[in-house]
């Protein structure tokens, strides 16, 4: 990516931040990275293109990150101590912010209603494969639809960052990481079904 088009992308996302989505014009992206509105049409073809791009460069960066950090972690505890740093860095960065403005933005039919799509099933197969991971020799894992509990958890984890945009207010988030730090706890604790090796 040249860095002129890195920084439109990232200007689109501060303005996100700064102004919501209807206050998200060329014009306000423009003065936010520092650059004249035409150099935005040199790169993208209209503001469409710019929120698009700007919204899969976010999610590839943040989705990238999360797989790193969660790859091979098996333990309930660990993985919510690692969601809950993740989660205060997403904040840091804006990257919620910017991604539920987008949600709130997108008209049905939209290239941005598509491309949040494929973000979103982008989230569920990440999610899919640390759910896996923590249920695999579970007593109950055989119970488990996993398409269904990774649907689940994105659409969880959505519901509760609009709550906490629209509030502006992300206690009740911390509240649920507490909660799910005390469960993962008992969780951790359910040993794992060994094996039979053949005789």
């Amino acid at each position: 990516m040249s860095d002129t088009r890195g920084r439109i992308l990232d200007a689109t996302l501060a303005c996100l931040v700064r102004h919501g989505y209807t206050g998200t014009t060329a014009r306000a992206i423009a003065q936010a990275g520092g650059f004249a509105p035409g150099v935005l049409y040199y790169h993208f073809a209209d503001l469409d293109d710019v929120l698009v791009a700007a919204l899969t460069h976010t999610c590839e960066a943040r989705a990238q990150r999360y797989r790193d950090e969660l790859s091979g972690v098996d333990r309930a505890g660990r993985a919510v101590e690692i969601l809950r740093r993740l989660y205060l860095e997403d904040t840091e960065v804006g990257h919620i912010s910017a991604v539920q403005e987008l949600y709130a933005g997108a008209r049905p039919g939209s290239r941005l209603a598509t491309r949040l799509t494929l973000e979103t099933r982008r989230w569920e197969a990440l999610a899919a494969e640390v759910l896996t991971t923590l249920l695999s020799g579970k007593p109950f894992a055989s119970l488990v639809r996993m398409p269904v509990l990774a649907n689940a958890a994105v659409a969880f984890y959505l519901g509760a960052e609009t709550l906490a945009h629209l509030d502006d207010d992300s206690s009740r988030v911390m509240e649920f990481f507490d909660q799910a730090a005390r469960l993962a706890g008992y969780f951790d604790r359910i040993p794992r079904l060994r094996r039979s090796t053949p005789g």
